[in-house]
């Protein structure tokens, strides 16, 4: 199937299959990411959404299908000019060891540089405003290996945004984060949307964050897209149990007025134990 939009998104998938070692993952999957969104993928372990994100960041090529970036097919850029029109933060990283935070972050520089441009000014300024945006400017003299989960993935993303590309893809970017620091990093992904114009497109587990957080939503199983659009058309008791096979209500965030999802209780052995001792 051919996916038609009045007006092509800058990153579209048109009728991509991606897999590994023959496993086809994701099959004929059409998606136009809305420009200026912050689009969420959710689905269950296996669903292929990290695929996706990998097949739209040009890390994985299509057996079927094509990824356009800007109404080229990703693959046809050069890696450099391709990096500095999307950026990635990865599900698994690796860094030399014992690399200062500074050094590190400043590799994101690396699609703006050349043999006529070296470091510069607009480098410096990069960095330093990544290092404040992720709050990791008190750890930029601080050997890399020696950071917390938690810190060291708020460090990767300040890389990411070193890059400056309008286009951020995130690959659950809250993994080794407790819960106020997932806060963070998501409140940040929000204004970059709102008050940098950024298009982000992330990988999120938690379906709850990614309700409040999400302009766009896109529900993946078995490698298909079943829903998409904003959350609370996207989020139901029937997707929930289709795509997660739990069962639920959804009710309306106070804080946030976006969908909430309440599990159904599952009873079991222990209940009419408590019920009997709650009755003494």
């Amino acid at each position: 199937m051919t996916l038609t939009t009045a007006h092509p998104q800058r990153l579209e998938a048109h009728g991509v299959s991606l897999g590994y070692d023959g496993t086809r993952i994701v099959d004929g999957l059409d998606l136009a990411v809305p420009d200026g969104s912050f689009t969420v993928i959710v689905g269950a372990n296996g669903s292929g959404k990290s695929t996706l994100l990998r097949g739209l960041a040009r890390l994985l090529k299509p057996e079927a299908g094509s990824v356009l970036l800007d109404g080229r097919e990703i693959h046809r850029y050069a890696p450099k000019e391709a990096a500095r029109r999307l950026g990635l933060l990865p599900q698994s990283q690796s860094a030399p060891d014992g690399i200062a935070v500074v050094d590190l972050v400043s590799r994101g520089r690396y699609p703006h540089q050349s043999l006529l441009k070296q470091w510069s000014p607009a480098d410096e300024q990069a960095v330093r405003d990544a290092l404040e945006l992720t709050d990791t400017a008190g750890l930029a003299g601080q050997a890399f290996d020696e950071l917390s989960g938690g810190q060291r993935q708020r460090v990767w993303l300040a890389m990411a945004l070193a890059q400056e590309t309008d286009i951020l893809l995130l690959d659950e970017p809250t993994t080794f984060l407790d819960i106020a620091h997932q806060i963070d990093v998501l409140d940040l992904c929000a204004r970059l949307r709102a008050e940098r114009g950024h298009t982000l497109v992330a990988v999120l587990h938690d379906l709850n964050l990614a309700a409040r957080y999400a302009t766009h939503l896109v529900a993946m199983k078995g490698g298909r897209i079943v829903a998409s659009g904003a959350p609370r058309d996207v989020v139901t008791p029937g997707l929930v149990e289709h795509v997660f096979g739990l069962e639920c209500r959804v009710i309306t965030d106070p804080e946030s007025s976006t969908p909430l999802v309440i599990p159904r209780h599952r009873p079991f052995a222990g209940d009419a134990d408590h019920t009997a001792e709650g009755d003494l």
